[in-house]
Order: C-alpha cells, then structure tokens, then sequence
C-alpha cells in the first residue's frame, strides 16, 4: 500500500526539485545507474505505508550501512545493453543460415552497424549478467541477512534459465554470427522479461547503495517503525537536511498527545521546524534513513501539510478559501478513518483575527477528538493557544523563542515548552528604518 501524499505536500516539503531550489530527492539521487534514479523517483513518488514492507527496506539499508561494498557494475554496461534491448522489431531479429550478397559487403567495408551494436549489446548483457550472479553467490556468506533472503529469492528466478547459464563474454572476444544469432535469441525475444526483472533487481540494489551512502555521508539515521498500538511519533534531534547548520530538536506525540500546538513570531522558525518533521516522516515511509538522531514512528495512511498555500486566481479562491478546502480535505479523510500526519502552518491567516481566532479554536477542537492521528498547528495568534490550553490540558504546547539583543530580535531555533509572548513585528519594522523612510517621503511632498 502507498502512502497518501499530495502536490501541495510535496512542494510544501521541498520533496522534489522546484526552481532554483534543491530538494530532498537530489540528496539522495546519487545512483550509478540512470534505472537506479528512476527507481528512486518511484520511491519517492508512492511511498509506504505498510509497516512490514517498509521494516523490510530499513533492514536492507541497515545491512549495506554496516557491510558497505562498492556497486559491482560498470554504467556503461546498462547504457550498451538497453540501446541493444531496445531494438525489439522482430524484423531486427538476426537469422542463421547464408547472409545476402548485401550484408556480406557491409561487413567485409565495416559498415554493418546494426550487426556491431547487437555485438556489443550481448557482450554487455553477459557482463551484467555474470556480475549479479557474483552478488548472488556471495549473499550465501550472509544467509542471515534480510537482503540475503531477498536475493536467494531472486536466484530462483534466474535457475534452469537460458539467462543463467549464459557464457561469459569478453569485450573483444570475436564471435562466429551463429553465436551471435544464438545469444541475441535468447536475450532479445527467448529472455527479455527475465533479463529486465534481472535489471530491475540490479537497479533497486544500486538504490539500497545509494540510501546507505548518503546516510554514512550525512549522518543521517534509521528509523523504527512503532508497533505498540499507542501511535507512538518520536523525534530526537531532528533537523532540515537543507538548512545549513540547522539545529535539531525532539518532539514525541502519541493518542494521549495527538496535537502539538505552535507559537513563535516570524523569523523564529517554525515553518522550517514543521517542514523538518514531513521529511523526516516523509523518508521514514520510504524506508529510507532520515535527518535526526532517531525517530520511531507509526505509519500513516497519509501526510498533509498547508505550509505555503497558495490562492488560485484561476478557479476564483482567495487564500482563505483555499485554506478552507484544504481543511475539508483532512476532514474528509478522517470521516473515513484515516490515519494522518498533519501540518497547518499560521491556520486560517487569511482572514481577519477574530475569525481566524474562532476558527482555530474550533477546528482545533474537532480534531482533538481523532487521537489515531497527529497535528502539529502554529499560529501568532496567542489568545488561540490560550483559549484551547484552558480547554485540553495534553494537548502539547510549545513554541520557538526570541531573545533581544541590544534591541535587535535574534532566535535559539530551540523548542521549549508552552506559549510564547513574543511579539516583535514592530520592532523589525522599525530596525529597518521603514516608518522613517515614509515620513521622509511625505515631507518631500509637502
């Protein structure tokens, strides 16, 4: 099963590449292979939401972090094989028997060009071939892996096939033409389908290299996948992998602590702190390592976040309406008992504070009342988080601070628990000079 996870999510997250910006997949988009990238997209795109599929991969990962090797294949080798697979017209296909008077002058001149390529194909496909069944054999030495089941799995596919025993073919090995009729039937139209499972496996273990080389590179970690029952969510020390020294910070949330509620004024960092938490739960689906010390997680039936909504001028919503649909949405998933991860970033600030106040407290409200499921809410309107610490004593309060210096704001980006009173918009504005600039500017115009 795969995750449920939509475009605002994504551009929200910085999951995939927008312009002029890097995002979570290039970390990791680091594979030797171009079918290895793609197969990481894949990933990327639908992830898990299974918890025993997604365990399946972290314990993969997890054996290549500790028994790393390099990926025992050339490129070169992948770019041969699939321009020679490619060429799949059975009219292609080469046939035993006298050639024509035509095709002996093209390869007596060297200008059989098509004859040339389907050579270096098989060669390449044989060299593939013999490297995985090396990664075949030595997963015996590791039995007790993960990984090694899964690729005592995969040797079952290739057994008693014309694919497993297929000679191994040097690159300048001359081949008579009926040997090369003989393989390329076998490889092209006896095979194909084996032959591009084979690829696919190939490709997912150039992705497991990939995941545990980056962790390594980055100190990134593994995550657990919670199966207590209680919706355990544990961050320790998480941080956004795109923020140059970013500071991490730990937030645990649970059913008797579904929603953690957010205040900080601007610059603080709240929004790159919710942001951190979606991609570290984002890549935790994946079953891939994540920015943070640990996490433990229960996995979601879906991620939602409302970070950088935007209004849409074509279908007539303003930035409020479109804040409100996006709130239907979640609605709409848990009146069918889905399993969230939710993020609303400053609720409803579209609108006026007095309804963006009554609004935060009712819906606020409402979803208390869905522990199977975790919010993470900011908002600069304090009296919001007041009103509602009056009514819920667990729901989780916290908020990023600002310390005065000399005047001028600066931010720990540390969390601590409870409300904060900061409110330092005025100041900002007038650090920067501008309510002197507007009265300078009316004086020159009187």
């Amino acid at each position: 099963m795969s995750l449920l996870i939509d475009k605002q999510t994504l551009d929200d997250l910085g999951i995939f590449a927008q312009r002029g910006k890097e995002s979570i997949f290039s970390i990791f988009n680091k594979t030797a292979t171009s079918g290895g990238s793609e197969l990481l997209e894949e990933w990327f795109t639908y992830p898990l939401s299974d918890g025993i599929q997604i365990q399946e991969r972290i314990d993969t990962i997890q054996y290549f972090m500790t028994t790393p090797f390099p990926f025992p294949f050339q490129s070169t080798w992948f770019d041969q094989a699939l321009f020679y697979l490619d060429m799949a017209d059975e009219r292609s296909r080469l046939q035993q028997g006298e050639r024509s008077l035509k095709q002996r002058v093209q390869s007596l001149l060297g200008a059989d060009t098509e004859y040339k390529k389907i050579v270096a194909g098989i060669i390449a496909c044989s060299a593939i071939i013999h490297s995985w069944k090396e990664v075949l054999q030595q997963s015996n030495a590791a039995a007790n892996s993960s990984y090694a089941r899964q690729l005592h799995k995969l040797a079952k596919k290739m057994k008693g096939s014309a694919i497993d025993s297929f000679p191994l073919l040097g690159e300048k090995q001359k081949l008579t033409r009926e040997q090369v009729v003989q393989f390329d039937t076998v490889l092209r139209f006896e095979e194909k389908d084996l032959f591009m499972r084979m690829l696919r496996d190939i490709y997912t273990l150039d992705v497991y290299l990939c995941a545990a080389g980056i962790a390594r590179e980055r100190n990134f970690n593994l995550p657990k996948v919670n199966t207590s029952g209680d919706e355990k969510l544990a961050y320790e020390n998480v941080w956004h992998p795109l923020v140059p020294e970013a500071r991490g910070n730990d937030l645990q949330m649970d059913k008797s602590k579904n929603i953690t509620f957010l205040t900080g004024a601007n610059m603080a960092g709240k929004s790159t702190f919710m942001k951190s938490l979606g991609i570290s739960l984002f890549l935790a689906h994946i079953g891939f390592p994540v920015p943070a010390q640990k996490l433990v997680f229960t996995p979601r039936d879906a991620i939602y976040t409302s970070i950088n909504l935007p209004d849409n001028i074509q279908m007539g919503y303003s930035h409020f309406y479109a804040e409100v649909l996006r709130i239907k949405k979640v609605a709409q998933q848990l009146a069918e008992g889905k399993r969230l991860f939710v993020v609303f970033d400053e609720m409803f600030r579209g609108t006026n504070v007095k309804d963006a106040f009554e609004g935060t407290v009712a819906v606020v409200s409402q979803l208390y009342q869905h522990p199977g499921c975790q919010f993470v809410i900011s908002t600069h309107i304090l009296e919001a988080g007041e009103q509602l610490a009056s009514q819920f004593t667990d729901i989780q309060f916290v908020y990023l601070p600002t310390v005065m210096r000399s005047g001028i704001p600066s931010y720990t980006y540390v969390l601590q628990r409870g409300i904060t009173a900061d409110r330092h918009g005025m100041i900002i504005i007038e650090n920067e000079g501008i309510i002197d600039l507007l009265n300078r500017q009316k004086s020159t115009h009187v």
